[in-house]
């Protein structure tokens, strides 16, 4: 069976295989917000570069987050659309869980901290266990990953430049991974769901609303 997987958390990573074959594996070199405008015309030149159509993938799996909410969103609905035509099979896979695959030295069954931008000072801590979430990502502040309950074995982030400063208990085992591998997310033994909701957890910024002007008629 032909099947692909795409992320657009972050950036946008794309794999195809047939089996255990891996057809295609790259990355789109645009922003997340621009997703809706370039991922189609990209997706589409790919399948045709490998002699494939949108019709021969028959199961498409798609990174839920967290990350960008401009580039999970287009990118999910992109994907439920040509799944809506082509009656393909859809999964959804937690993006973190290909952050934790890029851990080195990581024993099996390690308590891996996946750790995002949250804005406002914070940090987005996303468990990942044996291939799987291992607890609800939280936004915390950088101090809190020092409680029992937020241990972890292991800590890695796709995001080393926006990240707030960490506690040197943490920071100084801290892993950077660059682009996550779009093949992870192909893999069997990785937790997927017919559920595509996206995992956005970022806190929102408040914004001020601007003074109501009275307009003269």
């Amino acid at each position: 069976m032909i099947q692909a997987a795409i992320d657009t958390s972050l950036t946008c990573v794309f794999a195809v295989a047939d089996g255990e074959r891996i057809l295609f594996k790259g990355s789109l070199d645009s922003a997340s917000r621009d997703n809706d405008q370039k991922l189609p015309p990209w997706i589409l030149e790919t399948l045709a570069g490998i002699g494939l159509k949108l019709s021969d993938i028959r199961r498409w799996t798609v990174g839920i987050g967290p990350g960008s909410f401009a580039g999970l969103r287009s990118g999910i609905a992109f994907i439920k659309g040509i799944c809506a035509v082509t009656g393909a099979e859809l999964l959804g896979v937690a993006s973190a869980v290909a952050t934790a695959a890029a851990a080195q030295g990581v024993a099996a069954g390690a308590r891996i901290g996946v750790l995002m931008d949250g804005r406002c000072g914070q940090v987005i801590l996303v468990p990942v266990r044996d291939m799987k979430l291992d607890g609800e990502p939280a936004a915390l502040d950088p101090e809190q990953l020092l409680e029992d309950g937020n241990a972890c074995d292991a800590w890695i982030t796709p995001q080393a430049e926006l990240i707030p400063p960490l506690p040197e208990a943490v920071q100084s085992r801290l892993q950077v991974v660059t682009q996550l591998d779009p093949t992870v997310f192909l893999r069997e033994d990785v937790e997927k769901s017919p559920s595509c909701e996206p995992l956005y957890v970022r806190q929102a910024v408040f914004v001020k609303p601007k003074e109501v002007k009275t307009l003269q008629v």
